[in-house]
Order: structure tokens, then sequence, then C-alpha cells
């Protein structure tokens, strides 16, 4: 009887998430009003396109966050593996599978430069990626000249513009896809749940014989791989890499990321919370755009709501510096 009652538990939603699905329809209905174009289809399905990358790059910094880290390449990243990716398929004709893959690779090695810094030698995540960032943002200007990088390829163009299920863009499914397995892999699987005991407390999880240095290692190499395919995906959609093509995107995933209630201290919240996040800002951003607000107008209303739904789903109780 104890066991069917605590398994029922489990399903009652937080007061927080209460509070972020009540704001999710509070813009709904908000923005309908303001312009009934809001929920059209061809809204709907721009609104799938532009929140794509932003949830892809969000679901990996989840990941470091909940070891108790954080990782500011990640903006930078994006912008650096774009602009790789543009430079293969335009200047040395790559295949758009072997281009992607090569991306991959650049996340994977960002993030395993991210992780000996924080891990091996000891530096503070907030400093050893603000390193990183400040790097790859001057390689992608000298990869770029300071230049549009600009590419025709039709696989590319399918991976972002094709549509494989009634009219999804595919750059949308792919999006949700790799969210599912995030979220599968953290919340359901040894692998997973050791990343949550790490960030709720290093020691504790030493003493019950993890390698969390293993673990803290794989959370860096995973969020900046995801970074690296949410680059692919911006390009695919724009066939274009850019030098600043990742700015705004480290602040708009912080921001996804503790709205939807992971905690900055690590080791409470969960991938499968940051869609919230990730539908407010998005919702927010296509919103203001659809009613016609002052763009400069708009930016201060993003950061007045972010400060408000951070206010109001913040966990206190896990309030502690970064690691």
């Amino acid at each position: 009887m104890s066991t069917t009652v605590s398994a029922s538990r489990r399903w009652v939603p937080s007061l927080s998430t209460c509070l972020l699905i009540a704001s999710v329809i509070l813009m709904l209905v908000i923005f309908q009003a303001g312009n009934a174009r809001f929920l059209s289809f061809f809204n709907l399905l721009n609104f799938l396109r532009q929140s794509a990358v932003l949830l892809v790059v969000a679901t990996g910094l989840t990941l470091v966050i909940l070891i108790g880290s954080i990782d500011l390449s990640i903006g930078a990243l994006v912008t650096f593996s774009a602009i790789a990716t543009s430079v293969l398929l335009r200047d040395f004709q790559w295949p758009a599978w072997l281009a992607i893959l090569a991306a991959l690779g650049i996340g994977l090695v960002v993030g395993l430069v991210n992780g000996l810094l924080t891990v091996v030698v000891n530096i503070p995540s907030f400093i050893g990626t603000l390193g990183v960032m400040m790097v790859l943002g001057g390689v992608s200007v000298w990869m770029s000249g300071g230049q549009n990088v600009m590419f025709s390829n039709e696989t590319m163009d399918w991976i972002a513009s094709g549509r494989t299920i009634s009219g999804i863009p595919n750059v949308a499914l792919w999006a949700f896809a790799v969210f599912a397995v995030a979220v599968i892999v953290s919340n359901k699987t040894y692998r997973g749940r050791t990343v949550f005991a790490t960030g709720s407390s290093t020691m504790a999880a030493r003493i019950v014989g993890l390698n969390t240095q293993f673990i803290r290692l794989g959370a860096f190499m995973a969020c900046s791989m995801l970074c690296s395919a949410g680059a692919v995906l911006m390009v695919a959609r724009t066939s274009v890499g850019t030098p600043r093509m990742g700015d705004g995107m480290l602040l708009d995933a912080i921001a996804a990321v503790v709205i939807g209630g992971t905690a900055l201290s690590g080791g409470s919240g969960g991938v499968h919370r940051t869609i919230f996040g990730v539908a407010i800002i998005a919702l927010l951003k296509n919103g203001l755009n659809v009613i016609g607000v002052n763009p400069y107008l708009q930016l201060i209303i993003t950061g007045a709501v972010v400060v408000i739904a951070v206010t109001m789903t913040l966990d206190r109780s896990r309030m502690a510096f970064v690691k």
C-alpha cells in the first residue's frame, strides 16, 4: 500500500511546475489576444523552428549545471561549429554527413578541454570555460575572416526544412528527438542518476564508489557535443555561418535551464524540466515579435520576465556557488 501511495506521489506536479505551465498558458492567452495570427499554423511552425536550436543547446547545458558547474563557452562553440561546418561544405566540398560528424567531433574535443580544465587542472568552471569562450571566439573570426560563410547543400536543406511528419519541419523533429533521448538517459539510466548524485554531493558520491571525475568530464563532453549539434541545425536552417551566430545563446540557455527549475548549485531539477524554460523564452520572443513590440523594448520585457520567472521558480534551498 505504501509503495502505491509513494508511486502516486511522484506524479503530483510541484508548485514550480504548475507555475511554469501557468506562465506558458498565460503568455499564449495574452499574445493571442494581441494578434489573432499568433496561434496560426504558420506561426506555430515558425515557433518550432525558432526554439529547436535553443532546446538542443539548453539540454546540453542542463547536464553541466546538474553537476554543479557552468559552461560559458556554449555560445562561442555554437559559432565555431557553425562556421567550421560551413567552411567544410563550401570550401572543401565535404559531404553533409561528414561535415556533421566533424562538427560533433569538435564539440567532443572542446568538451574534453573544458572538462580537463575543471576536473583535472581544478580550475573553476566559470574561469576555465570563459577562457575557452574567448579562444573559440577568436578562432571563429580568424577562420571566417570576419565574413559570412554561405553554402548550398541539399542534405542540409532537408535536415532543417524537410517535412517528414505531418508538415512539421525536420529541424524541430531532430531537436525533440535529441531532447527525448537526453531525458531517458538522465532519468532512467544508471549513468544519468550518477549525474544527479555527483551534483547533490560530490563527496558522498565518491564515498559510495562513483568516479566523479569521469562523470563530470562526461557531462562537459555531452554538453559541448549537443551545442555543436545545435550549431548544425542552425546552419542547416540558414545556409550560412556567421562570426556572431551564437551571440545571445549563452544567456538564453542559462535562463531556460534555471527557469525550468534546475538549480545552479546542481543535483536538482533535470533535463525534462528544461523544455518548460525553453518554451517560455521562445514564446516570449516570438509573441513580442508577432504583436509588433519595439525591438529595444523587447529586450527590457524579456529581461524583466526572466527575472520574475526565476524568482517564482528558483529553489532557494539549493542556492550555492557553482563549482
